[in-house]
């Protein structure tokens, strides 16, 4: 007879991996670590695990609306206050003072839009082949130990159905048998004093095997079936658990497509631009159409990472076993089946618990099916020896007994066949729930498919979205990139600064209000081919060191000189000393060169 429970086979352990392990490590605020809480009676334990993994989602989301609210400033701000991060052009005086180095910034802006759209469109292409493969390969990990499982199912319910059937025909002729047995020689019941054959001993005990076997084929099959069931509905809800988990659905799939095309379309915009191509209809289809989609496209993007942190943190808590004991998914499972169920050890505890324990002898379910193994066994050496000593003393049998023993050695012959065929299909059957196969599911389903492709698939997806939303954020900010330089005409953009300092004659006070009235409001710095007029204009202007407490203040603008004619011979060549105020009334001739001053 072959048990179960054979060749001391241990299942292998579970390994940490390091996308587990680094997973583990994301904080909680002071919660809770222990995954078994959820699935527990403490409804406070299950608040406090709760509350951590949902305080992780909102601090990452916090972190991208903040961001997203800044860009939204920026925008209200406008290109007065904000610049080029409100989403405007770059603007440039023309003509510009210092040409070698007033295209630096844009420069620099693009450089790091480029280095932005080509980190996201790397970390787009990891998001897919290495969180999405993992997935896949969790999925068709999963499918190939369910499909073996359904197959392993398949062929015990087969040999339980056997089972059935040559249990009943079994307990039918071994009631027959045992009636047989009762008036085995009804003549000479002291047979064996009188022959030297000890066969009345030989029927007892083959009577008392084959009531006892009714409890094997009654209860040991019943108890067989109960197992199949039960391992039939749990494969069951792997499998439509499965079927429910899709990654890599229609959402996904555009999500994955709007992150390699939309930037491709930014970075040749950017590129146009840096290769001083203005080209308005695709700066407006940026502006447009491009910039919305691709904005929406990076929120999709930071909604799904922070909804995945949680989800990232609870795959590892469940992996390394909750607690402070990192003792993998078994110890999950044990310590939440022990939630839900308490200190129950039946049939169900025992066969959950070898399979998913290293198959450790404490947990061993088939105890009671091998003492039902071995009433069978019993039963049919019984019947063995009964035939066998009936054969051999046939004729005086028959003639001390008064009777015919055909028909008793031909039910005891197919009682004893049938005995063999419900061992061999028991043994089969056994077989399939050997400690390697069923353990190999679980391995395969759980630490394989589960805790180690699953938590890959999460963890790149996460790291990978992260990166993205940052990069999306950044070319977001900065996407006055694709536009090319604005130049401001200063002649027409100049803004006036006032300046309080003083004034050599009432003359000079009347011309510096026409001045006022005539200067144009403009903004930006001065022209370059007029920089050596405003120097000299800034020497001419400088105000006497002696001047009368008497004279009141004037106001001095800076002001554009292309819109006054400068004449080499207003200019005064040499500045004459100050003057008191009784020269400076007398002499009213000099006093109109300072006035044009």
């Amino acid at each position: 007879m072959l048990s179960s429970h054979e060749d001391g086979y241990l299942g292998p352990a579970y390994e940490l991996t390091s996308a587990v392990v680094n997973l583990r490590k994301l904080p909680r605020f002071g919660y809770g670590y222990d995954f078994t809480a959820v699935l527990s009676s403490d409804q406070a334990a299950q608040v406090d695990y709760t509350t951590g993994l949902v305080a992780l989602c909102i601090f990452l989301l916090i972190f991208f609306l903040m961001w997203s609210s800044l860009l939204v400033v920026f925008k209200i701000m406008g290109p007065g206050n904000a610049g080029f991060l409100s989403g405007h052009p770059f603007l440039i005086p023309d003509p510009v003072d210092d040409e070698k180095n007033i295209h630096k910034r844009p420069l620099r802006v693009r450089i790091v839009f480029l280095v932005a759209s080509v980190l996201l469109m790397i970390f787009a292409f990891l998001f897919v082949v290495l969180g999405v493969s993992n997935v896949n390969n969790a999925t068709t990990t999963m499918g190939k130990s369910i499909q073996t499982g359904e197959e392993l199912m398949q062929y015990t319910k087969e040999i339980a159905s056997v089972l059935a059937e040559v249990g009943s025909k079994s307990m039918e002729l071994r009631d027959s048998a045992v009636k047989e047995i009762k008036n085995f020689c009804p003549d000479n019941p002291n047979i064996a004093e009188m022959t030297g054959i000890d066969i009345i001993p030989i029927a007892e005990k083959a009577k008392s095997d084959l009531t006892m076997l009714a409890t094997f084929i009654s209860q040991g099959i019943e108890t067989l079936k109960e197992s199949v069931t039960m391992v039939g509905a749990f494969l069951d809800d792997v499998d439509n658990g499965v079927e429910s988990i899709d990654f890599w659905g229609w959402q996904m799939k555009i999500l994955a497509a709007c992150l390699f095309i939309l930037p491709s379309f930014l970075i040749i915009g950017v590129g146009l631009v840096m290769l001083d191509l203005d080209v308005k209809p695709y700066q407006k289809a940026l502006t447009y159409g491009i910039m919305p989609l691709f904005t929406i496209t990076v929120i999709a993007t930071y909604v799904f990472c922070s909804v995945t942190l949680p989800l990232a943190a609870a795959s590892s808590d469940a992996c390394t076993g909750g607690g402070q004991v990192y003792g993998g998914p078994d110890d999950t499972l044990l310590t939440v089946y022990r939630n839900l169920k308490g200190d129950d050890t039946g049939i169900l505890f025992l066969f959950v618990m070898f399979y998913t324990q290293q198959c450790l002898p404490k947990y061993y379910p088939f105890e009671t099916l091998d003492r039902y193994f071995g009433d069978l066994e019993t039963a049919i050496t019984s019947t063995d020896s009964f035939v066998e000593t009936i054969g051999n003393n046939l004729s005086l049998l028959e003639q001390q007994c008064g009777r015919q023993f055909n028909g008793v050695l031909k039910l005891i012959e197919d009682t004893n066949l049938n005995l063999r065929v419900l061992e061999e299909q028991a043994n089969l059957a056994l077989d399939l729930f050997q400690c390697k196969n069923v353990n190999d599911l679980y391995v395969n389903t759980v630490h394989e498919a589960g805790c180690t492709y699953t938590v890959n698939a999460i963890a790149w997806m996460l790291a990978c979205s992260i990166i993205i939303s940052i990069c999306g954020l950044i070319m977001i900010m900065l996407r006055s990139s694709y536009y090319p330089e604005q130049y401001l005409a200063l002649s027409s953009e100049w803004n006036t600064k006032p300046t309080a300092t003083s004034s050599a004659s009432d003359e000079s006070r009347s011309s510096n209000s026409i001045n006022e009235e005539n200067a144009p409001e403009t903004r930006g710095s001065p022209s370059r081919k007029s920089s050596m007029d405003i120097q000299s204009s800034q020497q001419l202007s400088e105000i006497p060191q002696s001047v009368p407490p008497s004279t009141p203040p004037r106001m001095l603008f800076e002001f554009n000189l292309d819109s006054v004619e400068c004449s080499p011979d207003r200019i005064p060549q040499q500045r004459s000393p100050p003057m008191s105020p009784t020269s400076r009334n007398t002499n009213n001739d000099d006093d109109d060169d300072d006035v044009w001053l």
